[in-house]
């Protein structure tokens, strides 16, 4: 899930001309780029699609999708102004801000209100969105060109007689061009008081580039501030935010090494009030971060944009032996919807998890599963004609670039029985019927390998079992999304079933938890035997995680682990991990 598409933080990607990429292993799905006006239009209506291509075909060879935006004049690089402009009468203006003059090339300001460059802007979009709009290569387009960097403002040079900005009308003329040339393709504007309408207004995400330093409510002018101004507080239903994490703060090296970040705003207040599904970070893929802490909070941080899908139901309806019937519900535990409904494919495995067949695609609303405790439902049915048989029916969603990286869900069957597809139910082929099967220790493969070699499970997982007043939590820093709490005080207990081993002898059990107070204790019970107490420290807040290591005895096959607290509370839990092959024993 690190890797889903269209969310999370990303780096600017190299030029398409340089063979190496700079950018480290830090997980990321998409990469940004800047491309000059200049090099694509070349004349009225004609165009040199090349330079975009090769940005697009070069990020797409690594399974990223890209976000970029088109410049006229970014300080400090060679202008971005088309020639045939210039050589037609355009006014331009050099200036010394913004560090302009801090290269050997210096950029121009084009009259922003001129005749000839708005028609020209107009015409542009209106190009690239019959060219590009619906490009599996892309994922956001950020509606630039107009300002510096393409940031819709010409700061400092927007007062008096040195007021170098756009007009409303023309402001409005070259949004309303995005809107109407891209239909499928998301777009991003950077303010929302840069329409005049609220119809306007509402046809775009928007882009946050102070994002965790003027992103809330300390100033008229922040991000927020002034999306609630605008009556834009709900685009995000329907509109993705995206953005950079403030420049100077990717530099900060403390920034992450405490949580929450002790500078700046609160990047999880931030994340949680806008919605935010992504943010260039490129410092965080061209450095190390300075020690281990800060490489998990970043990671934490990363995971929390975006959308988070899981599958909370499968139902299997009995049918005739040829066809199949299946109800799927999905939850997103993230912060904002996945916003395009790309296909979901259903396909057969055998009993032992060879590949059968596909059963062909559903066009699903995904982009209409809203974040929260509200389950989606969608229906699939085809005919199957299988010969009788036990089988698996496993579920993806089809990302449209060939080679982009997998959507996954926040369920344990996510790869449980074949990568990249989630595992939904069994089901029984006969020469009457088609039936639903359970699945042996349902979820079919509960645990999940981890990076150390562990098999994680985890709590909320549905082949779990909770009694009393234990519920399910969501949990933004948690591995999957959310936790288990209110357990103990003699009512709530957490027993994980399926934990499964190869062969008798004691294993390392890893208990990942949260508790916000001093201390809490628990007991633990394996396989109904006598309880070992256990005490947990704080973990910082019940928002942080930390981990206890204990050594347990377990059987070949299956085990159960039953957490219970008599007396007080105990813990939240996260997840457990189990030692993939035994250990030297250890007294406890």
């Amino acid at each position: 899930m690190e890797s889903n598409p269209l969310k999370g933080f990303l780096p600017f990607s190299k030029l398409p001309s340089e063979s190496t990429d700079p950018n480290n292993s830090f997980p990321h799905s998409m990469e940004w780029f800047y491309v000059s006006l200049r090099d694509l239009m070349t004349g009225w209506n004609t165009y040199n699609w090349a330079p975009l291509d090769a940005y697009l075909n070069d990020i797409a060879s690594r399974g990223n999708q890209a976000a970029f935006r088109v410049y006229v004049d970014y300080p400090g690089r060679t202008t971005g102004i088309p020639q045939f402009l210039i050589s037609g009468g355009l006014m331009t203006r050099d200036y010394d801000q913004n560090g302009n003059h801090d290269t050997a090339t210096h950029s121009l300001a084009p009259d922003w209100n001129d005749a000839n460059l708005n028609l020209a802007l107009r015409q542009f979009v209106a190009a690239l969105g019959a060219r590009y709009d619906g490009d599996p290569r892309i994922g956001f387009v950020t509606a630039g060109l107009y300002g510096f960097w393409g940031e819709w403002h010409t700061w400092l040079y927007n007062d008096g007689p040195t007021n170098w900005e756009m007009n409303p009308g023309n402001q409005d003329a070259l949004l309303s061009a995005f809107k109407n040339a891209f239909h499928k393709t998301h777009v991003l504007a950077r303010y929302p008081y840069s329409a005049s309408t609220a119809a306007l207004k509402s046809s775009f995400g928007y882009h946050d580039d102070s994002f965790s330093y003027e992103t809330l409510f300390q100033n008229d002018w922040d991000f927020w501030s002034l999306v609630t101004q605008n009556g834009l507080q709900n685009i995000w239903q329907t509109h993705p935010i995206g953005g950079e994490l403030y420049p100077p703060l990717q530099q900060d090296p403390s920034f992450w090494q405490h949580w929450p970040n002790p500078n700046g705003e609160d990047f999880q207040a931030s994340v949680e009030t806008t919605h935010a599904s992504w943010l260039m970070y490129d410092r965080v893929y061209k450095s190390s971060l300075p020690d281990e802490t800060a490489s998990a909070n970043a990671l934490r941080a990363h995971k929390m944009l975006g959308y988070t899908l899981y599958n909370s139901s499968v139902q299997l309806a009995d049918s005739p032996a040829s066809s199949l019937q299946v109800g799927v519900k999905l939850r997103n535990k993230g912060v904002a919807p996945f916003y395009y409904n790309w296909p979901v494919e259903f396909g057969v495995l055998s009993a032992n998890d060879t590949w059968i067949k596909s059963l062909g695609t559903a066009t699903w609303n995904l982009a209409s599963v809203q974040p929260g405790d509200t389950d989606y439902a969608f229906s699939f049915s085809a005919n199957h004609n299988l010969t009788p048989g036990d089988y698996k029916l496993v579920m993806r969603v089809v990302n449209p670039l060939a080679g982009g990286k997998t959507l996954r869900f926040a369920n344990t069957r996510q790869d449980a029985n074949r990568d990249g597809w989630l595992t939904l139910t069994g089901f029984r082929v006969s020469e009457s019927a088609t039936t639903s099967t359970v699945l042996p220790d349902l979820p079919v493969t509960p645990g999940t390998p981890s990076p150390s070699g562990a098999i994680a499970y985890e709590a909320e997982a549905p082949g779990n079992t909770l009694d009393g007043s234990a519920v399910v939590a969501s949990c933004s820093t948690c591995s999957g999304g959310s936790k288990v709490g209110y357990l103990g005080n003699g009512s709530g207990t957490l027993r994980f079933n399926g934990v499964t081993v190869p062969s008798t002898g004691d294993y390392t059990l890893k208990i990942d938890y949260l508790n916000g107070e001093a201390s809490r204790t628990a007991v633990l019970s394996v396989n109904g035997g006598a309880g070992l107490p256990l005490s947990f420290p704080s973990s910082g807040g019940w928002e942080t995680v930390a981990s206890l290591e204990k050594t347990v005895h377990l059987k070949a096959g299956s085990n159960t682990l039953l957490f219970t607290q008599p007396t007080g509370y105990a813990p939240d839990i996260d997840r457990i991990l189990v030692s993939a092959s035994p250990v030297v024993s250890k007294k406890q």
